[in-house]
């Protein structure tokens, strides 16, 4: 492993990857557009995972089981930006997806800490997505400095991409002007689809960070270069030097803190499971109770995940089996607490019917539900529970993205009121989803006899979805999508 100075010997391979890096720098910037997030994205993410197996390969690295299983999450992720259309769904897989393709990198040339899924992943990517690619930052620019040096064909080559890249602002100013000047000239320019814009020179410009960043990343766990900065050794001594807290200072804490949770359950009692008799305290709606519901337990998750972490992290080594007991218990009285909220928004969603927020509150819950399992079942029995979370993690969150959230919500709601267990369908509701509710819509445009509604529906599917975020979309392929093509389409047959 080499992690001194920069090795100044590049070999064809390392150039050729530097230049498609490059071109990959320009196209991140060119194929994905916010927000719509469409085909550009799965065009990009195939484009650069193509060219990195491409680059590895001659250099005997080739996909493993785990590496090929960390590939297929990266392209299930950018395959929903080709087939979906909501945008919240879809800004939350590109972080998703971001994040699969970095580990996927490292798994596929053997960097990561241990051969395993481990807590040592957080230590994974902080090595991965900081230390690597910016301690390789040059390394781009430095195997195009190897090929052209002592070469006249490369000196050629970067004086004539240099004068490209200096004509361009150059052209686009001229041929802009000339357009404005000259009917016939813009007709021409018409009929040849041929744009100059400053957006080119702009993409240029953000994309060589870009592909300075990639290359140095994928060049340097390829050679092990500036890889060493961040081990096993190196993570546990940082851990250890947390653990300062003496352990009956933790453990009083934690007792307190349990003490309190079973003073609450006993006063709350009927509050809470109120739910579980389908029956609301006095004074409230079944809004209220829900949302009151989950609010309090975000809070109460959020300061209960923090404080076990915290715990476990300052904790001095002296009495193990005290800590788990003591997490065991507090993981308990959450998991209570969300098995609570969940039949509240049962019962709320039984009355109301589906929204967005319920359906993404109902699965934050789930995955609420999974880590603190985990972490209780863990005190008392030895077994990998980092794998266990961000697998589980892993499959529900795909779940969410080829869920098809927005037509669940519709097709529900839907056939909710037409079998009369809902009373009103929420029109305006609906209209604020994407496009994947529009064939729902249009399904009860052809049958319902009641005229109000039915021009109610045609508004609906003909306005644009999220209309301030979709002036230009569909405009390219960029931001196609199934959903949208399909929703377009009945839109055109109205």
């Amino acid at each position: 492993m080499n992690n001194g100075a920069d090795n100044t010997r590049y070999t064809r391979n390392d150039i050729i990857f530097a230049l498609a890096m490059l071109a990959c720098g320009f196209l991140y910037w060119n194929l994905i557009r916010l927000p719509a997030l469409g085909a550009g994205v799965t065009l990009f993410a195939s484009i650069f995972c193509l060219s990195t197996v491409i680059y590895l390969k001659p250099g005997g690295i080739q996909q493993t089981r785990r590496s090929l299983l960390g590939l297929a999450v990266v392209i299930m992720s950018a395959l929903v930006f080709l087939a979906f259309d909501n945008i919240l769904i879809k800004g939350l897989n590109f972080l998703f997806l971001t994040i699969a393709v970095i580990y996927w990198i490292s798994l596929s040339t053997g960097r990561t800490l241990e051969k395993k899924i481990s807590v040592y992943i957080l230590g994974d990517f902080y090595h991965q997505a900081l230390v690597i690619p910016f301690r390789n930052f040059s390394s781009c620019f430095g195997s195009l400095k190897f090929f052209i040096s002592g070469n006249q064909k490369g000196k050629s080559l970067l004086a004539g991409m240099l004068g490209i890249l200096v004509i361009i602002p150059v052209l686009a100013a001229v041929v802009n002007l000339l357009i404005k000047a000259d009917a016939a000239f813009a007709g021409v320019v018409a009929d040849l689809h041929f744009n100059v814009s400053m957006d080119i020179i702009v993409q240029i410009i953000l994309g060589i960070p870009v592909a300075c960043y990639l290359y140095g990343l994928i060049y340097g766990d390829r050679y092990g270069k500036n890889t060493g900065s961040v081990t096993i050794e190196s993570v546990d001594k940082m851990a250890a030097a947390f653990r300062f807290a003496p352990g009956v200072t933790v453990y009083s804490a934690l007792t307190a803190l349990n003490l309190v949770f079973i003073l609450f359950f006993l006063s709350q009692i009927s509050y809470l499971f109120s739910a579980f008799n389908n029956r609301l305290p006095e004074l409230m709606t079944y809004a209220e109770y829900a949302r009151r519901g989950f609010f309090e337990l975000c809070a109460v998750a959020g300061i209960n995940l923090a404080v076990i972490m915290l715990a476990h992290l300052i904790v001095k080594r002296e009495k193990v089996r005290v800590l788990g007991i003591e997490t065991a218990a507090l993981c308990l009285f959450t998991l209570m607490l969300i098995i609570t909220a969940i039949s509240k928004m049962m019962m709320y969603i039984n009355y109301y019917g589906l929204t967005q927020m319920r359906v993404y509150t109902t699965w934050f819950m789930v995955v609420l539900f999974l880590i603190f399992t985990v972490t209780a079942v863990r005190q008392f029995k030895k077994f990998n529970a980092a794998r266990v979370m961000i697998g589980g993690f892993v499959i529900l969150f795909l779940i969410l993205s080829y869920g098809n959230v927005d037509g669940r919500i519709a097709a529900y709601n839907i056939d909710r009121y037409q079998d009369g267990t809902l009373e009103k369908l929420d029109v305006e509701a609906l209209s604020g989803l994407s496009d994947a509710a529009v064939p729902y819509m249009y399904d009860l445009y052809q049958v319902t006899a009641d005229q109000s509604l039915k021009a109610q529906l045609k508004e609906a599917i003909e306005k644009t979805p999220e209309d301030e975020d979709s002036v230009s979309k569909q405009n390219t392929f960029r931001d196609f999508n199934f959903q949208s093509h399909n929703a377009q389409s009945i839109r055109n047959m109205l």
